[in-house]
């Protein structure tokens, strides 16, 4: 699975492989800009955010500017007549302005984030893709938890019994496996049911054995 984004100063490609997620960037002449596969292990959780940066200064400017304009049109010598001629033409810019702030708002000045464990992807937000980068993010999800599962979810019994217990903790951390799951697999590494209340077997405390 992949998503893609074309625009006019750069193309951006997310793409699923076998073992991470590949990131390739191109400006406008198609030139490699960025390129890099992060792998699977580094990439949960994942999370989507979506962020908002107006630029405030360019708009002022652009207020000012309206402003200037509005006054350069009206009729020269002043009175009444270039007064309201003025104000006409002030509204009009006003209300132009505020048409193309709430169109960059949606269109300009939106983000879409993709954040991993060690990175974060940074799009634009465009609405006719946000569908698509909705389902490539819980495809992402799925993907990694899936490899992490197939590549470190197996114990075994007979081998050292810390480092697998600690990579049980680290993939139920990562909800890739779930608490009962969890329990299940330490229990099969040491014998012991996890979280139990402690019986009495002789003089010491120990914790309840499975055969």
């Amino acid at each position: 699975m992949h998503f893609q984004q074309r625009q006019l100063t750069r193309a951006t490609l997310l793409a699923l492989r076998e073992h991470g997620l590949y990131v390739c960037q191109r400006d406008g002449r198609g030139h490699i800009a960025l390129e890099l596969e992060m792998p699977y292990e580094e990439i949960l959780p994942v999370r989507t955010e979506r962020r908002r940066q107006v630029p405030q200064r360019q708009l002022m400017g652009l207020l000012f500017g309206a402003l200037w304009l509005a006054a350069t049109l009206g009729r020269p010598g002043g009175g009444a007549a270039w007064l309201a001629e003025f104000w006409g033409w002030a509204l009009a810019a006003g209300l132009g302005l505020v048409a193309v702030f709430f169109y960059g708002l949606h269109h300009w000045w939106s983000q879409r984030v993709l954040h991993t464990a060690r990175a974060q992807v940074v799009l634009p937000d465009t609405p006719a893709e946000r569908a698509a980068f909705h389902d490539f993010s819980l495809a992402l999800d799925r993907r990694a938890k899936t490899y992490l599962r197939r590549e470190y979810g197996t114990v075994n019994p007979l081998g050292n019994i810390e480092p697998q217990l600690r990579r049980v903790a680290w993939l139920q951390e990562l909800n890739v496996f779930s608490p009962a799951e969890a329990r299940a697999l330490t229990t099969r590494l040491t014998g012991r049911v996890p979280n139990q209340p402690q019986t009495r077997l002789g003089p010491d405390l120990d914790l309840p054995f499975v055969n």
